[in-house]
Order: structure tokens, then sequence, then C-alpha cells
């Protein structure tokens, strides 16, 4: 129980901390393309009413400034629409990075695997999984794992256990 409140305590924190930023991703990214390329081989399966395609080595995924770095990535489809559902990297680490709107600042993250998807409300979420940090220019974090809303540089959610700072990150 105490865990279960100190968790809950973090993560009141991070929101509070994170969501009062008014630093966003830039805006245009969410209408961009998300495009691929890999060193490695890839292979496409369907599977129920889901198209899989499964690429490796040097897989990098990219949505106008978002781009995410690793060793593998799974990209799952609609079937029948061919929209996109989810992608699923792994990597040794998975590195992600963006540009928020505004100015030349970037927000970055690194885990072991990563999970990009869109949600009902058109928002771009980053699970980080084993391992995570998200920096931006203002606030640092790390967790067991965190589910990050782009367009908001919001944490919406972080295991523990967690550390972070706020205040002006030196490079």
């Amino acid at each position: 129980m105490k865990k279960l409140v100190t968790n809950i305590a973090i993560c009141v924190a991070m929101v509070s901390t994170f969501g009062g930023l008014q630093l966003i991703a830039l805006e245009s990214d969410s209408k961009q393309q998300v495009t691929w390329s890999a060193d490695g081989n890839s292979n496409m399966r369907i599977l129920d009413n889901s198209r899989v395609l499964e690429m490796t080595t040097n897989v990098i995924v990219s949505q106008g400034s978002l781009e995410i770095k690793g060793d593998r990535a799974i990209f799952e489809y609609e079937a029948s629409t061919n929209e996109l559902r989810q992608v699923q990297v792994h990597g040794t680490p998975v590195l992600y990075q963006q540009q928020l709107d505004g100015d030349e600042n970037l927000v970055s993250g690194v885990s072991d695997s990563l999970i990009f998807s869109i949600n009902d409300f058109n928002e771009t979420i980053l699970e980080l999984i084993g391992n995570a940090r998200i920096d931006s220019p203002s606030s640092t974090i790390s967790c067991s794992s965190i589910v990050y809303v782009v367009e908001r540089d919001l944490i919406r959610e972080a295991a523990g256990p967690c550390e972070g700072a706020l205040g002006a990150q030196q490079n």
C-alpha cells in the first residue's frame, strides 16, 4: 500500500511538472507520414486482420522531426485499410528525439523498447519500456517505464522506481 501511495505521488508530481510546461512537439509532425529505413532483412505477413512488417538492423522510424532508432522494428497495420496501428522498436538501446514547437530545443528519450501508436484523440503516444528516460529542455525523468504524450510533452504514466530533476538541463 505504501508503494502504491508513493507511486501515485510521483505520478502526480510528474504530471504537474511536465504538464505545466508550455513546450509541445512540432504540430506539423503528427500530420506527416510515418517513414522507415533499415539495413537488414524485412518480412511481411498477415496475422488475423493485421498486416505485420518486421525489419532488422539499424532501423529508423520517422514522422516529421520525430525519430526513433533501434535494432528491430515491428509495424502493425490494419489489413483492410493499411492504417498504421502501432510500431514496436527494440534495441540496445532504442533512441527517441523530436524537435519542440517554437524553438530549436529537442526532447529525447532512451529505453530498451518503445511502442509508438496514435490514440483515439489523434495524439502520438510513446511507451518507453525498460530503463526509460526522457529529457526535455527543462526537466528529466528516469523510470522503469514511461508513457509519453508527444503533442503535449506530457508524461501520462510512469512505473517506478523513478528519479528526475526540474530545471534547465546542462549539455
